[in-house]
């Protein structure tokens, strides 16, 4: 049985018991949805007033401004996904459309970038032939090359360097990495994983929400995307962050184990308490990132410093030391010493295994070690933190593991390995990452929370 529909087709009865779409009317449309009343600055909770919401979503990626120069397709499709996300307080699902569609955005961003290095002609390296260039005029004539490319096991040309190139969203991500375009080692492992979810999204295989929260972090993260690719870092980025600041500060401690950081202005201005005489305490004069309990750049580790290892989390450069109160204040009036910005990404560390595993060293100490301290076997690694240089080598020595023994990208963690090998094995990758090295040799300083005191190896 069949029931006639428009033009005499027919229907099978069981097409009247489908569910149709609802016609809601315009007041309804207009009306603030619920669950997006939920989230306040306070988190989850209590229901807030529907402007209140309106207002609230909209400052979450509010300040999500693309940089000057950013192609005008990637910057079009951006601002779309920033207008349509303030609609979210009017319906729940319009998160997890901006959601999915800022993941399918990182694609258009790194074509668009890809179009603007290229400037029209793009090199390929053959294997057994000379280098090749070819024009091109959109990405369409990209991914055709690209296609050919991986037939005749050609690769792509990136600063001198040949990086597999298929014209899609992997060998985007290696050709931006290999052109400097994109930095940080932990940034690159959410880079995998933001990859991961475009894919979940162009070729989906089930259903998923996403919150307001997750759609403006998502959001975000792209916003600092598209501004590295276009060589502007994120002031207090969550991947890409601007150089941080750092300040003069004196690093005290004495033999009971009590330590303490002040701003060397402070230092300066400061009278001796009965806590703090001259004969108790010693000082050191550094470099470093201001602790700021709460802040995601302070440096919880600043009690550990150490002139010999990397045992703080951000770099702190050593500058004099130690010495009593007032030398310290005499050596900081005369010298003035300033404060500096610093970029904490993408570091080489130098890490020692001599009948022990030693914390990272910055390549310039290891250069200025005795021969008498340059025994066992050394990494080198990149990294943004020490701890995460550290960790990879303690994570090789077992197979199972997963993490890279041979030089390249770590799959198991945010590190790089360089090189590995003797002393001068592991110097000489460091110098092939950073150029030349020079030798400093610093007196021996280190805190009492530091791991190796009262003893180094």
């Amino acid at each position: 049985m069949a029931d006639e529909g428009p033009s005499g087709a027919c229907w099978p009865v069981s097409h009247r018991e489908e569910k149709c779409m609802e016609i809601r009317p315009l007041a309804e449309l207009r009306a603030a949805d619920n669950l997006s009343l939920a989230f306040n600055p306070f988190g989850l909770g209590g229901r807030i007033e529907p402007e209140d919401a309106a207002e609230f979503q909209q400052r979450q990626i509010a300040d999500c401004d693309l940089a000057d120069g950013v192609a005008a397709g990637t910057r079009d499709s951006f601002e779309r996904l920033r207008t349509v996300f303030a609609y979210g307080v009017l319906c729940y699902d319009v998160y997890t459309l901006v959601g999915d569609q800022a993941l399918l955005i990182y694609e258009q961003a790194l074509r668009d970038r890809f179009m603007e290095w290229c400037a029209g002609t793009i090199t390929l390296r053959r294997p057994n032939d000379p280098d090749v260039s070819c024009t091109v005029t959109s990405y369409d004539d990209v991914k055709k090359l690209a296609g050919k490319m991986m037939r005749e096991r050609s690769k792509l040309v990136v600063n001198a360097h040949a990086v597999e190139f298929n014209g899609m969203l992997h060998g985007l991500r290696l050709w931006a990495r290999a052109a400097g375009l994109l930095r940080g080692r932990r940034s690159r492992t959410v880079e995998g994983a933001l990859a991961q979810l475009r894919n979940h999204v162009a070729h989906p295989s089930g259903h998923h929400v996403d919150t307001p929260v997750e759609a403006a972090r998502t959001v975000r993260d792209l916003a600092e995307l598209i501004n590295q690719l276009w060589g502007q870092a994120t002031t207090d980025g969550r991947l890409y962050p601007a150089p941080l600041r750092r300040e003069i500060a004196v690093l005290s401690w004495n033999e009971s184990g009590r330590t303490r950081m002040e701003p060397a202005g402070a230092f300066i201005l400061s009278e001796p308490t009965e806590d703090k005489r001259d004969e108790a305490y010693q000082h050191v004069v550094v470099r470093s990132i201001p602790f700021v309990p709460g802040s995601r750049w302070d440096d919880a580790h600043w009690a550990e410093f150490d002139t010999r290892y990397e045992t703080t989390r951000f770099p702190t450069d050593f500058l004099w030391g130690p010495g009593t109160r007032e030398e310290t204040r005499t050596w900081l009036e005369r010298e003035r010493p300033e404060g500096d910005t610093v970029d904490f990404t993408d570091r080489v560390f130098l890490v020692q295994d001599h009948q022990r595993l030693l914390p990272p060293m910055r390549p310039a100490v290891a250069a200025g070690l005795p021969e008498a301290e340059r025994a066992g076997t050394w990494h080198a690694v990149r990294a943004d933190f020490p701890d995460d240089a550290f960790s990879h080598v303690r994570g090789s020595a077992d197979r199972s593991t997963g993490h890279a023994r041979r030089p390249g990208d770590c799959a198991a963690c945010s590190a790089e390995l360089l090189g590995f090998g003797s002393y001068d094995e592991a110097l000489r990758a460091a110098a092939a990452a950073l150029g030349p090295i020079q030798a400093v040799q610093l007196p021996s300083v280190r805190l009492p929370l530091s791991p190796f005191r009262p003893q180094r190896p």
